[in-house]
């Protein structure tokens, strides 16, 4: 790939998560009678029984499968009449239902530890809609015990991958003092701020001496070339695409580039695509686009029309103020007016498009919670608007289930639904594959071996809609 190991730091990931998954793995494939008949009685054991398999390391269907998960893995599938349940076990019928990977949020936020109760509400509802795996690009030193906790169950939520906080200094002093801190304190991945232009090639150089991926923005005054070459992990919100795509001659670069480029949007040449997508290949850098952060803002639907949508109601009152208050800034700013607005949401859904087709890395991720994205709800947006920019809907999910495997060097360990997996899983009401839609529609999500049928989400959520009534009603 680049030479680093994007989000995880290597050595706790490989020989703690791949470790286990490996030998898990031996154990489920040495044989087909051995994988498939478990022969103890287990109470232990959650068996998904005749239920129709969407893997995700394929794009087929495996229809009356039964599929069995213990400790947190998936310790056997196939066939339901050649897979005996043992004794004991948990049985979900999943007759008429579809059983895939859950998804990862690869540009998500979780509070800091000032609010533990929001914390653990932000957690579930990545849960209630699907969310496994949160790359989490807000980082709060309370995140490196979070993320531990969360690993080892001891708290309800995604696996967990913790960014340090913004990456802003002064001098070259500080940015390597700031590196070195936050790779010793145990973060997984450096998350790009306001670093200085000139600062931001030597800061590239102690990342990658001290293996500590980074990954995010990139910072003002830095081309996209600058990045690629510098091989940053991931480039989040297709920043400093635009700006690219404008040729070096033309007279908008005499004004300011604005937000993600729109200030410059009516100069792009579409024949620079390629070239980008190119440099983006050979780079090895993945991209996380975030659609969603600039259409909700460019969409013409009222602030007060989507302050309105359902899953608003989990959201702090003070969160929503906020995004109502920025969709009417960025409504009145001169370089986000209607048309340079969707000029901008087509151009970003053009390069999307260019960069799947040629087979550039691309990971789901919708920049929650951030104007309009209740966490977990936000995947749904994203998805869509993925779909709307002329990828199928197998393809965006794969953006959210194998690719997240692959950025983090461990295929197989997540996101797909196979022996030795770790068993996070969704049980869908119907093909996400002939609507994006139907990905809503769930039975149940999975949750490293833990089961949350669809009741026990819909009286959780309950429970946060309630609280955050009563506290907005204290208010």
């Amino acid at each position: 790939m680049n030479g680093m190991t994007p989000g995880w730091r290597a050595a706790r990931w490989k020989h703690a998560g791949v470790a286990l998954f490996t030998a898990m793995a031996m154990l489920a494939c040495a044989g087909h009678e051995d994988a498939a008949a478990p022969q103890a009685s287990d109470a232990d054991t959650i068996a998904f029984v005749d239920v129709d398999v969407l893997p995700m390391d394929r794009d087929a269907v495996l229809s009356a499968q039964t599929v069995l998960v213990r400790d947190g893995r998936i310790v056997s599938m196939g066939p339901s009449a050649d897979v005996d349940v043992p004794t004991g076990a948990q049985r979900i019928d999943g007759r008429g239902k579809v059983l895939m990977p859950g998804l990862a949020e690869m540009h998500g936020h979780v509070p800091g530890g000032d609010d533990p109760q929001y914390v653990e509400d932000v957690l579930f509802l990545y849960i209630a809609n699907g969310v496994t795996f949160v790359r989490n690009m807000a980082g709060n030193e309370s995140h490196l015990a979070l993320r531990d906790r969360l690993a080892q169950g001891e708290l309800d939520g995604p696996t967990m991958v913790a960014a340090s906080p913004w990456l802003g200094a002064r001098d070259e002093a500080e940015i390597n003092a700031t590196l070195q801190a936050h790779h010793a304190a145990g973060y997984d991945l450096a998350k790009l701020g306001s670093v200085p232009a000139d600062l931001y090639p030597g800061m590239a150089r102690t990342a990658h001496a001290l293996g500590i991926p980074f990954a995010g923005h990139i910072p003002e005054g830095v081309a996209l070339e600058t990045a690629l070459d510098a091989r940053q992990a991931s480039i989040d919100h297709f920043d400093r695409y635009v700006e690219f795509l404008v040729p070096g001659d033309a007279a908008a670069r005499s004004r300011s580039a604005g937000f993600f480029g729109s200030g410059w949007v009516d100069a792009v040449d579409a024949a620079r695509i390629p070239e980008a997508v190119q440099r983006t290949i050979d780079a090895g850098t993945w991209n996380v686009p975030t659609l969603s952060l600039v259409e909700h803002l460019a969409s013409p639907e009222t602030a007060a029309d989507m302050i309105a949508w359902p899953e608003m109601r989990y959201m702090p009152q003070s969160v929503l103020d906020g995004w109502v208050r920025a969709k009417g800034e960025f409504g009145a700013r001169e370089d986000f007016q209607p048309a340079a607005a969707q000029r901008l949401v087509e151009v970003r859904r053009q390069l999307l498009k260019a960069l799947h087709d040629r087979g550039a890395p691309i990971a789901l991720g919708s920049d929650a919670p951030q104007f309009f994205n209740v966490p977990g709800f936000s995947i749904h947006h994203e998805m869509r608007m993925m779909v709307a920019a002329g990828m199928t809907p197998y393809e965006v999910l794969a953006t959210g289930t194998t690719a997240p495997a692959r950025y983090m060097q461990t295929p197989g360990e997540f996101g797909v639904v196979a022996p030795g997996a770790r068993a996070d899983l969704v049980l869908l009401d119907a093909d996400p594959r002939q609507d994006i839609g139907h990905f809503k529609a769930q039975a149940g999500v999975m949750v490293r071996g833990r089961w949350w049928p669809a009741d026990r989400i819909r009286a959780r959520l309950e429970t946060i809609a309630a609280r955050r009534a009563e506290t907005a009603a204290d208010g």
